[in-house]
């Protein structure tokens, strides 16, 4: 391993004594010391670089100086510009920078994973125009916003990547994962759906959601902690959602969990998702859900009718409910009302084996599923005046989850390790 010693003569001419005049100065001394150490340590990399060229890569003929080609790199600190060894080959003319490859910019990129990673993390909680005015702020780089959603785009989209090639594993090849370690008491499950702006057709599209947790703490009377939550979402089909948010439930312990509840709104494609890759676990219809279809059904002018048909879904007497309805649908006097009426019977009886299972989570909703939609969806993608493409909301919504579940560093370590080019 090469040593690389430098040394310098550092000189602060102390037109003031306050701290904050002598902080902004350390702070641009810093930036001048570090680009010029980051220059003089390249050409010592590009000095041991060069002496390992034997010949062309693609056609094995001589390679020949031909000149310096600048190249600007943009570091956490600001951005410098090398002027780096450009060889040509005498066979086939192509220009080789053996820089490039032992910096690992070799693929044509100018800005370190530091600045993309730090760009990233404000890009999944504020507009791509607003992370481009932070980073030009703290770091003193300019970043156009559309850069900043290039790197979302292309680094979202790896992660979807490996999102699919999973599913691909598991669901098309046949083969198995191993199952997490976890052994859950009880592991909850909910799944709800939210709607975002579709730029091209001007509707809405919808963003399923997932969450899963097995430990809940309360910290106060009316709050409970989810200690180990895991989010999921992606605008996409049912099927392609439920393979892979199953894969994360995976993680959490679902396989040899001792009891799994799914709590939902008993929407036809969650139940479908449920049967197909949660058939062992017990169906919940969340209570708030139902008591909102009671109300649009019934009015306000009920509301004493609607706290008893909520009291009988608590004990879980969906028939019971079934008949209150149906008396209630024989007094009114409105087609209309009648029709509403017939909508929540049918809700009901679509979901009188849910219904019946809500006593065993004591009427627990999805409350959490609802929060998550939130947190995850609408804070970063359902603001005023906002639309987007699929295409695009997707990987951003991926860096976004990244965050959420607390992998973020672990994620930005394994993408460092793809690019690392040792000593020799």
């Amino acid at each position: 391993m090469k040593e690389i010693k430098l040394s310098f003569d550092l000189r602060i001419a102390l037109k003031q004594t306050d701290v904050h005049w002598v902080e902004e100065e350390l702070l641009r001394l810093r930036e001048e010391v570090f680009l010029e150490v980051l220059r003089r340590v390249l050409r010592e990399i590009e000095e041991e670089a060069l002496k390992g060229v034997s010949g062309c890569g693609r056609c094995g003929c001589l390679l020949v100086r031909n000149g310096h080609e600048p190249k600007r790199i943009k570091t956490l600190i600001g951005a410098v510009q090398v002027d780096r060894v450009r060889l040509r080959c005498q066979g086939c003319g192509e220009d080789i920078y053996p820089l490039d490859e032992a910096m690992g910019l070799a693929d044509g990129e100018g800005m370190t994973l530091g600045v993309r990673e730090r760009a990233l993390w404000a890009a999944v909680e504020v507009s791509y125009e607003k992370t481009s005015q932070f980073l030009s702020k703290f770091t003193g780089l300019e970043v156009s916003r559309k850069k900043v959603h290039q790197m979302a785009v292309e680094e979202g989209g790896r992660i979807e990547q490996l999102e699919e090639d999973g599913r691909c594993f598991v669901f098309e090849e046949g083969r198995q994962i191993e199952a997490a370690e976890k052994v859950p008491e009880v592991l909850y499950i909910q799944v709800d759906g939210t709607g975002v702006n579709d730029r091209a057709s001007r509707q809405w599209m919808e963003c399923k959601v997932g969450a899963s947790f097995s430990e809940r703490v309360r910290v106060s009377k009316d709050r409970v902690c989810l200690m180990d939550k895991r989010s999921y979402a992606s605008i996409e089909g049912a099927e392609a959602f439920g393979e892979k948010f199953f894969l994360e439930c995976i993680k959490q312990g679902v396989l040899k969990a001792k009891k799994v509840f799914f709590i939902a709104d008993g929407a036809s494609w969650i139940r479908t998702l449920k049967d197909n890759y949660f058939p062992e676990a017990i169906g919940v219809l969340d209570i708030w859900h139902l008591e909102r279809e009671f109300k649009k059904a019934l009015g306000e002018e009920r509301a004493e009718l609607v706290e008893s048909l909520k009291v009988l879904a608590l004990q879980g007497k969906g028939s019971e409910i079934l008949q209150r309805l149906m008396e209630e649908g024989a007094r009114v006097k409105t087609v209309e009302e009648r029709k509403k009426i017939i909508e929540v019977m049918t809700y009901v009886r679509n979901n009188l084996d849910w219904i019946a299972n809500i006593p065993k989570v004591q009427g627990y909703g999805s409350g959490p599923v609802e929060k998550t939609a939130d947190i995850t969806v609408a804070r970063r993608f359902k603001k005023r005046g906002m639309s987007w493409y699929r295409r695009n909301a997707n990987p951003l919504l991926k860096l976004r989850l990244l965050k959420l579940n607390g992998e973020w560093d672990f994620y930005w370590k394994e993408r460092r390790k793809e690019f690392a080019r040792y000593a020799a």
